[in-house]
């Protein structure tokens, strides 16, 4: 039965494209005969993309758009062609310049959005499918854009936003986007840091994803003048929701200092996700709670992350408050930290930071404690992530911190791989 499907198929596909060709040279002498004929012309283009020429299309396109530049048709035509060759950054061209001329026209943003998307440019594309799907006139041109979009959503990692859009159309998502929906995936991660003085550490970690679910599980080991120093293990959690992301974290530290060790941390953290425009803004609140041998630290953040396709910007601002055994000892302090970033290329990312503020026993916005009574009381660091292939990444940080006018310098290398 499967066998004679598939033959029933291939027959129906050859009986077209043989249809398609017999149709060819009549049109080719219609338009020879009468050039300024438009329509022959577009139904010439159009039965040549069916064909599979989409270079001999475009040329007839364009022919079209320069006898009459608002020819919607035409130049739906043209994006149509450029984008079944292949040429994105072209298309985007072109369909800004459209856009600028016929804001109004839905499908015009369709085309722009396919181009962003294929240019992993997707929060642009986002934008650019809600704009079709509230612009369009037709059910059709309506159900595109929201399948356009509900597919952006998936690149984007917001499972819940791709739910709703796909909710909203007249069939269920086919098995592509099911199992886009239902995916897992598993990122191992091995680093390597250095003060390039007498402390060192390595550290090993497993994060696996399921659709909205995540669970990471951390083990990193400190030594101090060669020897074992501290161990931490922790654990993370975060789970998407239709109104944002919470996060949960636990972990367990042990070391040499009997002063500080043994000693547990626990996070907690909510996310919502906020998309304007081409951009998508994370505002951030969480809370941290750590207990050691003599004292306990309580931290509350606030931050804020914008991005775009090639920047992003992120700020936060955390509260510490340190409560010591003895009477009267307890501190209180706050820390800023900021950074900016940039894509260079399609996936690499180069980044800065500043933190201000005195860093001992505070937890980073990157889920870093920094345990230690010495801490810097400012530092400038730089990071730069690229993908060595599709499932193998690099990260290099280095950071300058400062302590009574005294610089130090460390650096990390991450290596990551995703199966």
């Amino acid at each position: 039965m499967k066998q004679t499907l598939i033959l029933l198929i291939l027959c129906l596909i050859g009986m077209l494209a043989a249809q398609t060709n017999n149709q060819l040279p009549a049109l080719r002498l219609r338009v020879a005969q009468n050039p300024v004929d438009a329509a022959s012309r577009l139904e010439l283009a159009y039965q040549l993309m069916l064909a599979g020429s989409p270079e001999e299309a475009l040329l007839h396109y364009d022919t079209v758009l320069t006898q009459d530049p608002g020819q919607r048709t035409a130049a739906e035509g043209s994006l149509w062609a450029l984008q079944a060759l292949g040429r994105f950054k072209e298309s985007l061209q072109r369909s800004n310049t459209l856009l600028r001329s016929m804001p109004d026209h839905a499908p015009f943003y369709s085309y722009y959005a396919y181009g962003a998307s294929s240019l992993n440019r997707h929060l642009r594309a986002r934008h650019a499918y809600a704009m079709a799907e509230k612009l369009a006139e037709t059910a059709a041109i309506r159900n595109t854009a929201t399948l356009g979009k509900a597919w952006e959503y998936l690149y984007l990692q917001d499972y819940p936003a791709a739910r709703r859009a796909f909710r909203k159309l007249p069939n269920a998502p086919d098995s592509t986007a099911t199992r886009w929906l239902q995916a897992h995936s598993l990122l191992l991660a091995l680093g390597f840091s250095s003060d390039y003085q007498d402390k060192k550490s390595g550290s090993f970690s497993a994060a696996y994803r399921k659709s909205g679910f995540s669970l990471k599980l951390g083990v990193e080991e400190i030594y101090l003048d060669g020897a074992r120093f501290r161990t931490k293990q922790e654990l993370r959690a975060g789970w998407q929701s239709p109104i944002g992301t919470l996060e949960a974290g636990a972990g367990m530290i042990h070391g040499d200092d009997q002063r500080v060790y043994p000693g547990n941390s626990y996070a907690l953290a909510f996310k919502p996700a906020i998309y304007i425009g081409k951009l998508k803004l994370t505002p951030s609140l969480g809370a941290h709670y750590s207990s050691f041998e003599r004292f306990d630290i309580q931290q509350a953040d606030l931050g804020l992350k914008l991005d775009s396709d090639r920047l992003s910007a992120s700020f936060s601002h955390s509260l510490v408050y340190q409560d010591n055994d003895a009477l009267g000892s307890d501190t209180e302090r706050s820390l800023t930290a900021f950074s900016l970033g940039g894509r260079i290329g399609s996936s690499t990312w180069l980044h800065g930071y500043l933190y201000l503020g005195n860093q001992a026993w505070w937890t980073s916005p990157y889920g870093v404690l920094n345990d230690t009574f010495t801490a810097h009381d400012s530092a400038y660091a730089i990071s730069i992530y690229s993908p060595l292939s599709k499932k193998l990444g690099v990260l290099l940080y280095h950071q300058i911190g400062y302590q009574d006018n005294e610089a130090d310098h460390s650096s990390s290398f991450s290596i990551s791989y995703s199966i």
